[in-house]
């Protein structure tokens, strides 16, 4: 794995933890408690990420380190809770056969 496969692949990860935290933890903390604080931290943390990882995966896809199945199930994975997760699954998967 290269070094811009792992870079995607830590982008991807962090990009669902946040997702993740945010969708499950934040969203519910502000509106049952009324508590907007996590929302105002995770929601930009999120969102940097999200176009971190874009911007890197059009890179590595232009470049023709990343193939275009791949990218889009990247792309994709990263709107969906969970999704990251399967897509780093793959990516590991596809760039890291032995391992």
């Amino acid at each position: 794995m290269n070094t811009h496969h792992k870079a995607l692949y830590w982008l991807a990860f962090s990009d669902g933890v946040a997702l993740l935290a945010l969708v499950f933890v934040a969203v519910p903390v502000k509106y049952l408690l009324d508590l907007p604080l996590g929302v105002k931290i995770l929601g930009p943390l999120h969102g940097t990420l999200f176009i971190t990882l874009t911007l890197t995966m059009l890179a590595a896809l232009f470049r023709g380190i990343l193939k275009p199945s791949l990218a889009a199930l990247l792309f994709f994975g990263a709107l969906i809770p969970l999704g990251a997760f399967f897509a780093d699954h793959k990516l590991k998967q596809t760039y890291q056969p032995d391992a």
